[in-house]
């Protein structure tokens, strides 16, 4: 009897959590549809000049969105090459230093943002000339890449790498050992770790905020300026827009590596 209290205990307190949790996106969702200049809730009518409003030359959001995406997929297809190149050398082989050179390429990790840009932004003063695309771009690049590095390391620590020895020795080439053995015994956690690296890279703000230029800003800031001059429903449409994609991310980590894997 003690025991089932404690079931519906705990079963209310994970509904009340997720509630509580959910709750302030639903009311964001239902605020984009006002047609008052204001957010109200409820809204009072229906309308979608607010999701109008985003594709709008004036608030530059797709602008904003298109640099985003650009700088995200680029960093994470690099960090990707090297992330797994870092994470195999580091599980295939045993050397001194290894767990040393393993926190050199999470270190960024442990980092905070804003301090890492301040030092990029000090940098970049002294050599002068360099775009905005690339200063964001090489700070991106480099903390996104623990995410790769140990999500892969995740999957390949466990790794029998006898099976590689095995396709080996039935006649198959090292090319062919990689991409059929290795990479799809790691594929999980590489999978893993470049969407989490993509999602960090899409919402980074204190980093792009310092190191961003008039003629290259990513769609957080485009959302932060914009909030900073009015406050209307835009905001809560283009937040929906943002809502659903991370949705639809979370969707296709379940479908190809699972949820369990961002626990690990």
């Amino acid at each position: 009897m003690r025991e089932k209290r404690v079931n519906i205990f705990c079963t209310i307190v994970a509904v009340l959590v997720m509630l509580f949790l959910i709750a302030p996106l639903v009311v964001i969702v239902i605020a984009s549809f006002t047609p008052t200049a204001v957010v109200v809730f409820p809204p009072k009518g229906f309308s979608l000049k607010w999701y109008e409003n985003i594709f709008s030359s004036s608030t530059h959001f797709m602008e904003g969105l298109a640099n985003s995406l650009k700088i995200g997929l680029l960093a994470t297809a690099l960090d990707i090459l090297l992330g797994v190149t870092a994470a195999l050398s580091v599980c295939r082989h045993d050397f001194k230093g290894k767990n040393a050179l393993l926190n050199y390429f999470t270190s960024p990790m442990y980092v905070p943002s804003v301090a890492f840009a301040f030092v990029l932004l000090q940098v970049y003063s002294q050599i002068g000339g360099i775009p905005g695309a690339v200063r964001i771009f090489i700070g991106h690049f480099i903390i996104i890449l623990p995410y790769i590095v140990r999500n892969t390391v995740s999957v390949l620590h466990v790794f029998n790498w006898t099976l590689e020895d095995a396709a080996t020795s039935l006649g198959a080439n090292p090319v062919q050992v990689f991409f059929k053995i290795t990479i799809p015994v790691a594929k999980p956690g590489i999978v893993a770790g470049a969407l989490l690296a993509f999602l960090y890279s899409f919402d980074e703000v204190a980093l792009s905020s310092l190191l961003s230029t008039p003629k290259f800003i990513t769609l957080p800031i485009r959302i932060m300026n914009y909030m900073e001059l009015t406050f209307d429903p835009t905001l809560a449409a283009i937040s929906t827009f943002l809502i659903a994609g991370s949705l639809v991310l979370i969707l296709l980590m379940d479908k190809f590596v699972g949820l369990d894997m961002f626990v690990k």
